[in-house]
């Protein structure tokens, strides 16, 4: 009977303890997942902090001086620590300028105080592609190439002279000249004039095409 009595306080005490901390565990993890509602004025708490994190005017002008103050105080340029290494500079950019020298675009004169940069020179034409109008310029045509031409477009024995070939050339554009001209190549002048030379309807269809595709011809025309 003795030994009973001493051990249920004991059990009591540890049953007590058991459950004062299953009740702080709780309270503590309802604390944690919603602490700005549990503590007082935590709502209040959490928005000044939130605006206290954004400086204000006053404080930004502050900090804007306090950087311009810093960057006036500073050193513009480092000083070169004896002479030797300042005429050791100034000997390497001489051999550096002597070497740019050849693709140096600066034309300021020499005895301009000023300090001279080295100015690249821009690439040769000749790797720029230079597109050619082919209207810029009127072609000329020779009255033999435009009888070939005709004979090997036009079929039948109406053909121009070659009197008459310097009046009609004048109404074709420099682009349908220079056509005229590659077919007329085609063929040699013998397959073309002599008697007997078969007429195909191949350089007609290649007139005909190019025709086709070339687009409408600007025509200018001045009147008094």
């Amino acid at each position: 009977m003795h030994l009973s009595l001493a051990i249920l306080p004991t059990t009591r005490h540890h049953n007590t303890t058991l459950t004062l901390q299953t009740i702080c565990h709780v309270l503590l993890s309802a604390w944690i997942v919603a602490w700005p509602l549990a503590f007082p004025g935590g709502l209040v708490l959490i928005k000044y902090w939130k605006g206290w994190r954004v400086p204000s005017r006053l404080v930004a002008q502050l900090q804007a001086w306090y950087k311009s103050a810093q960057n006036y105080l500073s050193p513009r340029y480092l000083p070169y620590s004896n002479p030797a290494q300042e005429d050791a500079y100034w000997r390497s950019a001489e051999r550096a300028r002597n070497a740019l020298r050849a693709s140096d675009a600066n034309v300021m004169p020499p005895e301009v105080p000023l300090v001279r940069y080295y100015m690249p020179r821009l690439p040769p034409l000749y790797r720029e592609k230079v597109e050619v109008d082919p209207e810029a310029g009127e072609y000329r045509l020779s009255p033999r190439a435009y009888c070939k031409w005709h004979r090997m477009v036009f079929r039948g024995p109406m053909h121009p002279t070659l009197k008459e070939a310097v009046e009609q050339v004048r109404h074709y554009s420099s682009r349908d000249r220079r056509e005229i001209y590659r077919i007329s190549r085609q063929l040699s002048d013998e397959e073309v004039f002599c008697k007997g030379a078969r007429w195909t309807m191949r350089f007609a269809l290649m007139w005909k095409r190019w025709l086709d595709a070339k687009g409408p011809d600007v025509a200018i025309v001045f009147q008094q």
